[in-house]
């Protein structure tokens, strides 16, 4: 070998695993199967939104106010919150910092969020045609996703959970001041 001259050694075309033989062939398209099933996957998340928001509603039969103390004092969401609700086993969620954002004579937002995860943003607004009929409570929660296939995909069960979460919390509230 000359200097300069670089010495070329063929890569063999079968690997030996056990008694398997794998070819060359046979991995390359493994690997580009792989890699575009994931561009097909990802291709496909983006066609689901970035932003989500879970809506449910309740018609009460009360007053504005007696519904904004329950929402706004975050110590007595134990007896309406359906995750705040104390159980004899291990809490539902650990610590969840909650800020409150927006406050009127309509409407609350707060931002709820867990070590580690991103911030949930809660609203409840209640809608009332005259003071004399029923009110409507509507509990709604914004998601802000990331690009990401697998929270894209796991969004689309959301409403499974965070929905029926939402709707025992409201039928509490329902019972808690109708009374």
């Amino acid at each position: 070998m000359l200097f300069g001259e670089l010495s070329f050694t063929p890569l063999p075309q079968e690997f030996f695993v056990g008694n398997k033989i794998f070819t060359v062939r046979l991995i390359k398209l493994a690997l580009i199967s792989i890699i575009f099933l994931f561009f097909v996957v990802t291709a496909i998340s983006l066609l689901i939104p970035s932003r989500i928001r879970i809506s449910k509603a309740i018609n009460i039969y009360t007053q504005k106010d007696s519904v904004f103390v329950l929402i706004n004092d975050t110590t007595k969401w134990k007896r309406w919150h359906p995750a705040f609700i104390p159980n004899d086993s291990t809490p539902k969620f650990p610590t969840v910092h909650i800020v409150q954002k927006i406050q009127n004579d309509s409407e609350i937002v707060m931002t709820l969020q867990q070590q580690g995860k991103p911030e949930v943003i809660n609203g409840w607004k209640i809608y009332q045609a005259n003071p004399t009929d029923s009110l409507t409570l509507q509990w709604y929660m914004d998601f802000h996703l990331k690009w990401y296939p697998w929270q894209k995909f796991g969004s689309l069960f959301y409403e499974n959970t965070y929905g029926k979460l939402m709707e025992q919390g409201l039928d509490n509230i329902k019972q808690l001041t109708n009374k």
